[in-house]
């Protein structure tokens, strides 16, 4: 009797497992100047997935490092994130001496982005300290502070993003 109702625990669970997978049948549908203008700037690009986020096409992909490249309808390219990882060495000599230079010097830096667009490059320093609030930390090449705002968890930079 103990077998037959672990049969149907672990049938159960399959159930649960399988609908909490992502729902790969319906892929965004990306036009050819779309894919020929990401291609043209990528070339080496790796993985590519193709999503929508606020009207874009966002290709989520790998060169040397995981990236995503945002382009409207048209094929226009409008912005691409690079995960940088955590080490500030990745960042431009100004980033890192206003960084130091500021008040949050002692926090730990969690995340480090940069992002690129036909307006403007800027970096995303995310940070935390014991106790506090998490921030993020927007930086202009120059290392001029452009914004500094709490971190409320699914904070996203979009190309029409202002600061």
């Amino acid at each position: 009797m103990k077998t037959k109702w672990y049969m149907y625990l672990v049938a159960l669970m399959g159930v649960f497992v399988m609908s909490a997978c992502d729902d790969d049948d319906n892929p965004v549908k990306v036009s050819d100047s779309v894919k020929e203008a990401f291609h043209a700037q990528f070339p080496n690009a790796q993985r590519v997935e193709w999503e929508m986020k606020k009207g874009y096409y966002v290709a989520d992909f790998w060169g040397n490092v995981e990236m995503e490249a945002w382009y409207d309808s048209n094929g226009k390219w409008c912005m691409t994130e690079t995960d940088l990882g955590i080490s500030m060495s990745q960042l431009p000599e100004a980033v890192q001496n206003a960084f130091q230079a500021s008040a949050y010097n002692m926090w730990i830096v969690d995340d480090l982005d940069k992002y690129e667009r036909p307006d403007m490059t800027f970096y995303l320093i995310e940070i935390e300290f014991s106790g506090k609030k998490d921030r993020n930390l927007y930086y202009a090449v120059d290392g001029t502070l452009l914004k500094d705002e709490e971190d409320k968890g699914r904070d996203e930079v979009y190309p029409d993003t202002t600061f």
